[in-house]
């Protein structure tokens, strides 16, 4: 069975790179930018840089990605900055990273989303640095390594928005990342929620959609500050008529036998769903829409703490 994954990828020439990394650094040079108090600012400098150089076909393939309905897009070799160590605490200076913040808050704008941040995650700060922590050891977290992260969505916990409205009260829409390393080649791996459902039965289809399940907080929420949905459905249709499922192995309980028997069927198929599996190098943006994509990645050993892995993310709408 053919791979429903729309997975759009590109890759900026070395040349248009240079010229957009020393343009964008030369406008981040003029004061210190930071990503919480000054994403408008940083997002302006890096969408008029890229609008001027990236290729017409990669701006336009951003530009339309939302509304065409893809699952996923890459764009690969974009400017890179002289990175501090990686921050395994998870928290740095953001000053430090304007380039990159600039790049990827611009990326965001020209696809026509806003960035947000959560008040029960990341202590509220609108960029997560997706590294190996110590203290999140054993956890299925973003802040993890050493437990693998399983097909999940991200904060499945919460209710789908309505179109126009706020997104921080919702399941996040889109998870974009910036890859600063990736020195262990650990991968990403990405499903298309589509390869899921044609391979359920009608009988689980229909269990799915019943509002018959409680799913909690993942590890990476202040559980004390966002509770779990109740009485809720795994899969659903959107209102552009496309199936949107919520769903983290951990967190996902069935509260009556007929939703625990669609369940255990719906974690059977997971494991033979084809899927994309991306090794992000420094320099990668990435973009997938949470609702319609599922993700994981497996156990690994990072680096020496100042080399660990380090992707960079943000939630957008």
């Amino acid at each position: 069975m053919t791979s429903l994954l729309q997975f759009a990828r590109y890759r900026v020439e070395d040349g248009v790179r240079d010229l957009l990394g020393k343009e964008i650094s030369a406008r981040v040079s003029e004061t210190n930018l930071e990503s919480d108090l000054d994403d408008a600012i940083l997002a302006g400098i890096g969408a008029y840089a890229l609008r001027r150089h990236l290729p017409g076909d990669i701006l336009q393939g951003i530009q339309v990605f939302t509304a065409a309905g893809s699952h996923a897009l890459l764009l690969s070799n974009l400017p890179m900055q002289e990175f501090p160590p990686t921050p395994v605490s998870g928290f740095g200076d953001e000053t430090e990273l304007a380039v990159t913040n600039a790049i990827h808050l611009g990326l965001i704008r020209i696809l026509g989303c806003t960035p947000f941040a959560v008040r029960y995650e990341n202590d509220g700060r609108l960029v997560r640095n997706v590294v190996p922590n110590p203290a999140a050891s054993g956890t299925t977290s973003s802040w993890g390594a050493d437990s693998e992260f399983f097909w999940h969505t991200d904060n499945p916990h919460q209710p789908f928005g309505p179109p126009g409205s706020d997104p921080r009260l919702y399941t996040p829409p889109y998870l974009t990342f910036y890859a600063v390393r990736n020195e262990e080649r650990v991968p990403t791996e990405i499903a298309a929620l589509d390869d899921v459902v044609v391979r359920l039965d009608e009988e689980t289809r229909l269990g799915l959609t019943a509002a018959e399940f409680e799913i909690g907080a993942p590890d990476s929420n202040d559980r004390e500050a966002t509770g779990p949905l109740v009485r809720t459905e795994v899969l659903e249709i959107g209102p552009d008529g496309r199936h949107r499922a919520r769903y983290d192995r951990g967190t996902t309980v069935g509260i009556t036998d007929a939703a625990k028997r669609a369940l255990e069927r719906w974690c059977a198929v997971l494991p033979t769903v084809p899927s994309a599996e991306l090794v992000l190098e420094t320099g990668d943006f990435m973009i997938f829409d949470n609702r319609r994509v599922l993700h994981r990645r497996k156990a690994f050993t990072p680096r020496p703490h100042v080399r660990a892995r380090w992707l960079r993310r943000c939630y957008a709408a």
